[in-house]
């Protein structure tokens, strides 16, 4: 679809070459992100030069980086709507507006002396590819660690405006370790 993309750039106004990509592109990349998130990262390398390489053809740009590309865009990093996406979904988790059987994954029993503001607890692991590289553990990883303003949002659209404003990437301490890079 971005080779497409690249063959008509000269033929489209760029405001239609970006209105293509976000509805035809870019929901192809953030299809099920929650799942996928904890694929080799490799794979993920793969589909952020997909992202990249989009917004060149968009803009008709070689110069420009690929984070001046996407600003231009309006758009987040796949990795950024990644764990936005994640946080979101603790979010309805927490309020229960997701299937009791997803609720049920997470532990969100408070214990006796919660002295962190926690609302969900971080399960124990032997592992990291099963262990921290699951959703049961990452979610409430990234969720605890959100500000309690933001926690507390009333209602779902409020809280995906607040969460999509910020940048979550100093939340993931994961993102230097020797898997995920």
């Amino acid at each position: 679809m971005v080779g497409v993309l690249l063959r008509l750039r000269n033929l489209i106004l760029r405001s239609a070459r970006l209105q293509l990509y976000k509805s035809n592109i870019l929901p192809h990349l953030t299809y099920c992100d929650i799942v996928w998130h904890f694929c080799k990262s490799s794979d993920k390398k793969k589909i952020e030069r997909i992202q990249e390489r989009a917004p060149r053809a968009v803009f008709k740009s070689k110069s420009e980086t690929y984070s001046e590309l996407l600003t231009r865009a309006g758009l987040p990093s796949l990795y950024q709507q990644r764990l936005q996406n994640s946080v979101i979904f603790m979010y309805k988790v927490k309020n229960g507006l997701v299937l009791t059987s997803i609720t049920e994954i997470f532990n969100t029993t408070p214990k006796q002396y919660n002295l962190r503001n926690a609302d969900f607890n971080i399960p124990r692991v032997r592992t990291v590819h099963r262990g921290k590289h699951s959703l049961r553990y990452f979610g409430p990883h990234l969720w605890n660690k959100l500000d309690k303003t933001d926690r507390d949002k009333p209602n779902v659209k409020s809280f995906k405006n607040t969460i999509k404003s910020k940048d979550l990437s100093h939340l993931d301490n994961c993102k230097n370790c020797d898997i995920c890079c």
